[in-house]
């Protein structure tokens, strides 16, 4: 290829910085490569900035790879020998791996080789700066679509030349125990070789240790995309090792060869080998197992409770443990070896075993072993003597659980002793469940505990004669009031008396060491207010030592008190709503009540006593009576009645009536009339003399009125007044205003001149002719200012709308013409 003039001074400014660069800074040895040439058809393209077509040849080294040219603008390579000088820039290898060969034409659209060809090197050139695809003009559509599409492609890309090698997981990994071996996680080496090899190199592994791929085959040597794992064997005690990854990896790269100063530098993408050494991998382990105690009893039962201390080969403590409701306790994350077990706590109930336990802890396993405890057993020993001491012989004593369960029956000896062996470990109680001829049965339940081995328990019982007491408590019949002063006679069971007693404040009787058998009481007084009980009230003596409580109820005498409630002037008229309280004999309030749609109140169950009572809230419209009144309940079922009158509250309405121009000036003769709230006419009267109408005894309520009947001259007040009796003797006064009624006007007014005398026969006479002057005027033609407009007349056009001016300028043009026409008959006339 020729270069142009414009051109050859730059290459020859290029060339000289080559030479200078190439004395100060010598090439280590290199590899060469010959480089031939095969001519295409090559105008396809064409450049302005050059001013000819973009020319390009086909390239091959001696393997026959394509290589493309690199300097535009000189020769290409053809049969030379260029040494190589190292790797392209990774934006033409991005080229590279995106143009022909290693994509097909049929993969960049186009219709065969040398299009692709030719688009790949004009993409060569475009990515080196040397010349740009957007500034050719294209003769082939296929070569500028897919040139362009190689430089986008490549300028998308992140693909290097460089080869990257990591191994994941890089940080610590730790083995877990899977059947016979420890494994770890598998590792993965991620490259961006094309294709390669690697080892797995470890540092103080533990013997057998295998690594193996993702199948679990040992393995020397993996291919690039093998997983692998470690595998330790699980015997192997805790511990760790290194390793790390050895690589040779294959990669694609762009390998540059440099030409000369009229042969330009070519570049080939060629596969080379490259070694790669991980960091340092860390891999450990646990090599552990567990150990279990079984506990159990005499008859194999579990133990609850036992407490073992566990021991290394080294006499050290690794842990103490507890058995639970089965009976095992166990230890965990033990590293693998031989152990002592040693029970330092026995379970509750049994002896504990001083035996030391050997026991071999292996990976993955749990050891396990079973020790049996003996229970704990003791004896009781129980003496029977009567309360002055005698030994009782043939009393019968049963042993329980503490939960109620029989063990076992015992009686005493004729030395008073009965002995029970063997009871084991626990808690317990005897009874007397026989007792003797003439003595009481004790049924005390006497507990005792066997907690120590072998130890004997002794106890001794007393029997004694049955004596009780009694309690009589007297109440009410709500069973809240103690009833003081009630006698009772205390008898035997055949009725004969034995005692006398009376209640105390408390309301009881207490009567002690009554000798076992059957009594009664009768009540021979009741307390005051109360009914005597008549039976007999019986209970008998047959435990010793205890009290019969016996509770005795009086009924109380209760009677009733009826209020009815009255109007003071109407007695027939009862009163609801009136509430009455009564008050015991101390003056404390015992109850309330109202009467009811017929004005009665009734309080019925009124304890017997005294009392009082006033009314403490009077019916809507009455005065409360403020009488106390007195009253007595004696006898039971009693009734009182009494009637209770109430008067209503009344008050007065005065109506004062004046001019409403002058308010003294009282107005008589004006009428009102009074409704009730129900709009019903109540009451009518007048004003007097001083203008004052006054409504006296107006009942408790509300009330309006109204003027009825206006003083003469003036007008009727239509107003609706409100007021209402709320307080007896209450006055409430009102004034009322009444306008005059307006003297019709005269139809002409009095002369100015003389405004203090005006003449009454004028005011009379004059409206007679004042309604005919207007018939005269309406009748009259010629006067049209006061003729109204007639509906024909043409009405003003409204909405901003001018008349329509046709008209008008038809009258102004016969103007005209008219002046026109008499302009020129003047002038005929002076000619």
């Amino acid at each position: 290829m020729q270069v142009s003039r414009y051109f050859r001074p730059l290459l020859i400014l290029a060339s000289i910085m080559l030479m200078i660069t190439s004395f100060l800074f010598p090439l280590g040895k290199a590899s060469a490569e010959v480089i031939n040439r095969e001519k295409y058809q090559l105008d396809w393209s064409y450049s302005a900035q050059y001013g000819k077509d973009i020319r390009t040849e086909l390239l091959k080294n001696a393997s026959g790879q394509i290589a493309y040219c690199l300097t535009y603008g000189l020769h290409s390579p053809n049969g030379q020998d260029l040494p190589e000088k190292g790797k392209t820039d990774d934006i033409v290898y991005r080229v590279l791996l995106n143009g022909y060969p290693q994509k097909s034409p049929e993969q960049l659209g186009v219709s065969n080789w040398q299009e692709a060809h030719y688009s790949t090197q004009l993409a060569i050139w475009n990515a080196l700066g040397q010349l740009s695809i957007s500034e050719l003009k294209h003769h082939n559509a296929n070569v500028e679509k897919a040139a362009k599409a190689i430089i986008y492609a490549a300028d998308h890309s992140q693909d290097t030349q460089d080869i990257t090698m990591n191994v994941i997981p890089a940080e610590q990994q730790k083995a877990t125990l899977k059947g016979d071996f420890f494994e770890t996680n598998l590792y993965v080496v991620e490259s961006n070789a094309k294709n390669g090899s690697f080892k797995v190199q470890t540092n103080n592994a533990p013997s057998g240790v295998k690594i193996v791929n993702e199948n679990g085959e040992a393995k020397d040597q993996f291919g690039l995309g093998e997983k692998f794992r470690i595998l330790i064997p699980k015997n192997t005690k805790t511990g760790e090792f290194s390793l790390k990854v050895a690589s040779n990896l294959n990669k694609l790269q762009a390998i540059a060869y440099k030409g000369t100063e009229t042969i330009q530098d070519a570049t080939v993408l060629l596969e080379r080998n490259e070694e790669k050494v991980s960091a340092d991998l860390a891999v450990n382990w646990e090599a552990l197992g567990s150990l279990q105690v079984k506990k159990v009893g005499d008859n194999n039962e579990a133990l609850k409770g036992a407490v073992f201390e566990v021991f290394n080969a080294n006499n050290e403590s690794v842990g103490t443990i507890t058995t639970g409701e089965d009976g095992t306790a166990a230890l965990s994350n033990l590293a693998i070896g031989t152990y002592t077990v040693k029970e330092v706590k026995a379970p509750e109930g049994h002896v504990l075993n001083p035996n030391p336990q050997t026991i071999e802890i292996k990976t993955g396993e749990t050891a396990t072993i079973q020790l049996k405890n003996e229970t704990v057993k003791g004896n009781i020993e129980i003496k029977k003597v009567s309360d002055s001491g005698n030994v009782l012989t043939g009393v019968e004593f049963t042993v329980f659980k503490e939960d109620g369960k029989a063990v076992t029956k015992v009686v005493t000896d004729k030395n008073g002793i009965a002995k029970v062996s063997g009871l084991t470990y626990g808690k317990y109680y005897f009874q007397e469940s026989k007792g003797l001829d003439g003595y009481l049965l004790n049924k005390t339940k006497y507990p005792f505990e066997i907690k120590e081995h072998n130890k004997t328990l002794t106890f001794e019982v007393q029997n004694q004669q049955v004596k009780g007491n009694v309690q009589l408590l007297k109440v009410d019949q709500d069973g809240e009031k103690k009833l003081e002063g009630a006698v009772f006679i205390l008898a035997d069971e055949k009725g004969k008396q034995i005692s006398e007693h009376k209640t105390d404040k408390n309301g009881l009787i207490k009567i002690d060491n009554l000798t076992f058998g059957k009594y009664q009481f009768i009540e021979k007084a009741s307390p005051n207010g109360y009914i005597l009980v008549k039976e007999p009230i019986p209970f008998s003596i047959t435990e010793n030592g205890k009290t019969i409580e016996l509770v005795v109820k009086n009924n109380q005498i209760k009677g009733s008190l009826e209020i009815t409630k009255v109007d003071v002037a109407d007695g027939n008229n009862k009163l609801p709503n009136a509430e009455f309280t009564i008050y015991n004999e101390q003056g404390q309030e015992v109850v309330k009540g109202k009467t009811n749609e017929e004005g009665i109140a009734k309080f019925e169950k009124l304890p017997y006593g005294k009392y009082t009572y006033k009314e403490t809230l009077a019916p809507e419209g009455y005065l409360i009576n403020e009488e106390t009144f007195s009253f007595e309940i004696k006898e039971d079922g009693q009734i009182i009645k009494h009637v209770v009158e109430d008067k209503k509250i009344e008050g007065i309405l005065e109506i004062t009536k004046v001019d409403v121009a002058d308010g003294n000036n009282k107005l008589p003769n004006a009428e009102f009339t009074i409704y009730n709230e129900q709009g019903q006419e109540v009451v009518k009267g007048k004003t007097n003399e001083e203008g004052i109408a006054k409504f006296e005894k107006l009942p408790y309520g509300k009330y309006t009125y109204k003027e009825t009947f206006a003083p003469e001259g003036y007008l009727i007040n239509e107003e609706t007044f409100s007021f209402e009796i709320k307080e007896d003797g209450e006055i409430i006064k009102h004034t009322v205003q009444d306008k005059k009624k307006e003297v019709p006007p005269t139809p002409e007014t009095p002369q100015p001149e003389q405004p203090t005398k005006p003449q009454p026969e004028q005011v009379i006479e004059k409206p007679v002719p004042t309604p005919e002057k207007p018939q005269q005027i309406e009748k009259q033609p010629e006067q049209p200012k006061e003729q109204p407009k007639r509906v024909t007349e043409t009405l003003p056009t409204t909405g901003g709308k001018q008349e329509n001016p046709i008209y008008v300028w038809i009258g102004v043009a016969c103007i005209v013409l008219a002046g026109a026409f008499y302009a020129l008959r003047l002038r005929k006339k002076h000619n």
